[in-house]
């Protein structure tokens, strides 16, 4: 990759990967350093980035090969750092829906940020390895086949996590009377 692409790659897709790097780490500030040092590392490599592919999918290739590098610099943070984090309000991190004029579709977006709420509370219990082919799967829209790339594992264990992770979390909905979420 050269460094004019790797340019337009950050234009395309950084505001995705620094939302990752947010959802990874739960604070704007350590969001933040993640998303720089991930750009940086990725950057010092570019040699090893692959871009033989036709135009977007070289560039999502090239965006899931960053976000491998965030995980992987968040793990090694996290071992390294045994301070406590602490969580940046769910209705700042969350997607935002559109207010609309009608009654019944506020109360609607209502009901829907509070699980969305739930959700994000539901992901954050989970285990790390859970938890992070959750977020790559959900939040950064790859693929099992590029989470399984990014992080190095086999693409049936990206999937075994995927399931597990949704039964857990459909456990704890449903506990708190979310009944029949999918």
């Amino acid at each position: 990759m050269t460094e004019l692409e790797f340019e337009k790659l950050i234009e395309l897709h950084g505001d995705s990967i620094y939302g990752f790097c947010c959802q990874l780490t739960g604070r704007a500030d350590e969001a933040e350093d993640l998303y720089h040092d991930s750009v940086l590392k990725a950057f010092s490599k570019l040699k090893k980035i692959n871009c033989d592919t036709d135009g977007e999918r070289a560039y999502l290739s090239a965006r899931n090969y960053i976000i491998g590098i965030a995980v992987r610099l968040a793990r090694n943070h996290a071992r390294k750092s045994s301070a406590v984090r602490h969580r940046v309000d769910d209705e700042e991190n969350e997607v935002r829906l559109t207010n609309s004029a009608s009654g019944e579709d506020v109360e609607y977006e209502a009901e829907r940020r509070e699980l969305n709420v739930q959700i994000r509370e539901a992901v954050d219990k989970l285990p790390e390895k859970l938890r992070t082919v959750t977020y790559m799967f959900y939040y950064a829209d790859m693929s099992t086949g590029d989470i399984s790339e990014a992080l190095r594992i086999p693409n049936g264990t990206v999937k075994s996590r995927l399931s597990r992770s949704r039964s857990i979390i459909k456990k704890e909905l449903e506990e708190k009377g979310y009944e029949n979420y999918r």
